[in-house]
């Protein structure tokens, strides 16, 4: 490996100290940066080596311990099995031999057959310590046994105990496990023959033999088997005395899950504690049909030991592997730093404008070609430098056209913000900084309105005024600004004079104002053409892409002008005329309120409707389309910098217009309220009398004034009561009067329960109850709410006409007395009302099931 560095030109030939002086700090960093490199590679290498040892060993420790756990259960799984079967087996055999009692009929003669039988079995079968026979009625005739005196006939009555009617029903009884003295486990094995009249034998069978059967399985080295009953209790277990001891099991969570899953656990609890409190791994299986559980545990010691033993020797492994990632670590460490060094120290001088440097690497690899390329980008740098010059001034250029341009489009903006109400000084803005920014004849701006082209902008070189008396003219396409603006496209042509596809009359302006190439560009407000900007030069030169954009920009910001302008001047003549309204609305109100203290209750005609109804559309129609303009002006407002002084106005404006709009609005429904409350008040009745389900009057009634409630102010909440008595029946009545009554009452009571709760604490919650009663010949409705409730000068005048508790602007005072004319004048009914301010008020109306002859309650009219 070879490794200098040499200059190649006679510039970088120094004198020997000055290369000393550049090449000693260079050395100094070197040293210093192959120290952090040795040890970043070594640390790196030994990492690597490490990280991927360790990964590989870990995965197969992960996964020789899922395996080998699995495994583990399995083999558990097969063991507990085995040992189910086989206790089930030991079982089955003493069912067996059992079954041989069970032939014979009864018979007079039969019991001492049947008693030498029962000893026989007893010798045969050293688990059963007591056999009973019991005929087919139920009753004890022999009983045999090793703990007790035997006996014969004993007439006992089993007919109803389980282990008779059970093993009558199923033929094999099983019996619960029971501890005799409290130590040894027993159970009772009854089976029934297959006569009817050979009765049933019931043996008392001794658990404790099972001990020689789960001693023999073998769990590994330090685990066992065990056997419980379906309550938890131990019935078999290596260790006898846990056994005798009658050691409850249940507590054991291995246990619960088994008895849980009908004698199997999940393998989600198969790592558990035993009785003794050791870790171990479990598993179980049921014994049928007994309902036992067998349980095989192996201690976690002893089932890890061989995971264990694997962590041992990949530790070893991974130590042995650390140590030659090291010594292979240091090894090509010292290799890669070398070159790497070279490297910084000729990268360094480059840096520092040594471009003739030149680094040389001999070691055959990509160090060797990164040095290459370090001389190849030197030798670059060393051809760029001497054109970088240039590029410096083109780029200056580009900077100081991009200013003018911000420039003129800043100049453009204040024009806009600076008059709002008049569009002249943004046109005359817009032309002069085309001349200014382009070698241009003139630049003009046209507007176009009614097929007539207007041009409230020209600028340019002297003698371009007499082109402004052509204007106006109609819209046509034999100018090139009616071109743009007819085909909504930018045109340009050049040269205009000679060429055969140029209108004809902008040849003749070319030949009388001294230009030969021409630019107009439209200007576009919602796909509609109201103008066009353009320029002409008087040489035939094309305009570029830049130009033409800027000249497009400043289009879009001549239309963002014109509409401004015309959105502000609708706005004030809208204002204007909402002033106007509002004053005419606010007289025609005067004169209806005059009109409606004059007038009496029978004799309102619909000529104040009418006289009101004109001013009233023109206001609602007037603010649909004041609302639309808002929103027009503030999508256009959002596409305009505006000054500040401009946004005030604009936003008093608005202010203005909506405080207007408000009041229109109030006003409107004022009086829409009033017109509506005297038509009503003056109609003796609508439509016709019926007999109809009051009960179905009063749900209508609640349903519609809560969801109109709901419907004026969402965030309304109350809470509605019902108690309808199923005989109020029907009722003859005018149903749409009695509706306006109770929408009204419940309405009011809505009010107060809201008004309260504005008024309470927290924790109010306002309801409203609606009630029915039979009374007979009649029928009464009540109406309560937990509202405000009513004062006692109030109550006195409650029923009165124009007599209202609201605020002002809320309600005419003819709600209340129209109820009262409907239910006592129209039906003949009686309305009254019980108050306790600040608590409740209820109204109570009562009307009669039948109307009089003459259609109305005592031949009123």
């Amino acid at each position: 490996m070879t490794l200098s560095l040499h200059p190649d030109t006679p510039q970088a030939r120094t004198s020997p100290s000055t290369a000393a002086d550049r090449v000693a700090p260079g050395e100094g960093a070197g040293r210093g940066i192959r120290t952090r490199l040795f040890a970043k590679y070594v640390a790196l290498f030994v990492a690597v080596v490490a990280i991927a040892l360790l990964a590989n060993g870990l995965f197969e420790v992960f996964f020789y311990y899922r395996e080998h756990k699995a495994s583990l259960i399995r083999v558990q799984h097969e063991q507990a099995e085995a040992a189910a079967a086989k206790i089930g087996q030991f079982v089955k055999e003493i069912e067996s031999q059992l079954g041989w009692t069970t032939q014979l009929p009864w018979s007079a003669g039969s019991i001492e057959q049947r008693r030498f039988d029962a000893l026989r079995l007893l010798r045969q079968v050293p688990a059963i310590t007591e056999l009973a026979q019991v005929d087919a009625s139920g009753r004890e005739r022999l009983r045999v046994s090793r703990l007790a005196m035997d006996a014969i006939d004993s007439g006992i009555d089993l007919s109803d105990d389980p282990k008779f009617t059970q093993a009558v029903a199923h033929k094999v009884f099983y019996g619960p496990v029971y501890f005799r003295r409290d130590s040894e486990p027993y159970m009772t094995l009854a089976q029934a023959g297959s006569r009817k009249d050979a009765g049933v034998s019931i043996a008392e069978v001794n658990l404790k033999l099972i001990w020689d059967v789960v001693s023999q399985i073998k769990v590994g080295k330090g685990g066992h088997a065990y056997v419980v009953g379906p309550e938890g209790r131990l019935i078999a277990h290596p260790d006898i005395s846990l056994v005798l001891r009658n050691t409850d099991m249940s507590n054991l969570a291995q246990v619960r899950a088994a008895l849980a899953g009908g004698g199997t656990m999940s393998d989600a609890l198969s790592e558990a504690r035993n009785i003794q409190g050791q870790k171990v791994l479990t598993a179980s299986a049921p014994i049928e049909p007994m309902h036992w559980t067998m349980f095989v545990e192996l201690p976690v010691e002893e089932a890890y030991a061989a995971l264990y033993a694997a962590l041992e020797r990949l530790a070893l492994v991974l130590l042995a592997a650390s140590v030659f990632a090291v010594l292979a670590g240091m090894f090509l460490a010292r290799r890669m730093v070398g070159p790497i060094q070279a490297l910084r120290s000729g990268a360094e001088r480059i840096g520092g404008g040594d471009f003739a440097q030149r680094i040389s690497i001999k070691t055959g690899d990509e160090l060797e070609g990164l040095a290459d390329q370090f001389n190849h980008m030197g030798e670059r740098l060393q051809e760029s430098y001497a054109g970088l010059e240039n590029k410096v001034e083109q780029r200056t250029a580009e900077l100081r056209e991009s200013l003018e341009q911000q420039t003129a489009t800043a100049e453009i903006l204040s024009s806009m913000s600076g008059s709002m109400h008049d569009t002249k000084p943004v046109f005359d803005a817009i032309v002069r900084n085309l001349l200014r920014m382009f070698d241009t004849r003139f630049a003009v701006v046209q507007t176009v309105q009614d097929g007539i082209v207007q041009m409230p902008a020209a600028d340019g070189q002297p003698g371009f005024e007499r082109l402004t008396e052509r204007y106006p003219r109609p819209l046509a396409d034999d100018t090139i600004g009616g071109l743009a603006i007819l085909s909504k496209q930018t045109v340009q042509f050049q040269p205009v004079l000679g060429n055969p596809s140029a209108p004809a009359t902008t040849k003749e302006f070319a030949r009388d104002f001294g230009f030969n190439s021409v630019l107009f560009t439209p200007m576009l407000l919602r796909d509609k053409v109201i103008g066009a900007i353009g320029v002409a030069r008087v040489e035939a030169v094309a305009f570029d892409e830049k130009q033409i954009a800027l000249i497009a920009s400043f289009a879009n910001q001549a239309v963002i002008a014109i509409e401004n302008t015309r959105l502000l001047n609708e706005l004030r003549m809208r204002t204007r005329e909402l002033s106007q309204s509002l004053d005419d609305l606010r007289t025609a109100q005067d004169r209806l309120v005059q009109t409606e203290k004059l007038a009496s209750l029978g004799q309102l005609t619909a000529g104040i409707a009418h006289e009101i109804k004109n001013p009233l559309n023109f206001v609602n129609n007037f603010s649909s389309v004041s609302t639309e303009l808002i929103d027009e002006l503030n999508e256009v407002l959002q596409s305009t910098a505006l000054d500040e002084k401009s946004r005030e106005e604009v936003g008093e404006l608005t202010a203005m217009l909506k405080g207007n709009l408000e009041k229109v609005v109030q006003h409107g429904k004022r009086a829409d309220s009033i017109v509506r409350n005297m038509l009503l008040h003056s109609r003796q009745g609508s439509g016709e009398h019926r007999p109809v389900d009051i009960n179905a009057v009063v749900e209508e009634s609640l349903n519609l004034a809560y969801h109109g409630a709901r419907a004026e102010r969402p965030a309304f909440n109350v809470t509605l009561e019902r108690a309808f008595d199923p005989a109020a029946g029907m009722a003859d009545i005018y149903p749409q009067e009695i509706t306006r009554v109770l929408l009204n009452l419940i309405s009011n009571g809505f009010y107060a329960a809201a008004k309260r709760k504005g008024d309470a604490a927290g924790g109010f919650e306002p309801t409203l109850s609606a009630t029915t009663k039979s009374l007979g010949d009649k029928v009464e409705i009540r109406i309560r709410d937990n509202g405000t409730g009513i004062p006692p000068e109030v109550k006195e005048k409650l029923f009165s006409p124009f007599f209202t508790t609201k605020p002002a602007g809320e309600g005419t005072g003819l709600g209340l007395s129209m109820s009262h004319d409907i239910v006592v004048k129209q039906h003949g009914g009686t309305i009254d009302v019980k108050t306790d301010p600040g608590v409740f008020t209820e109204f109570i109306i009562t009307l009669p099931r039948t109307m009089a002859a003459d259609d109305t309650p005592g031949g009123k009219t």
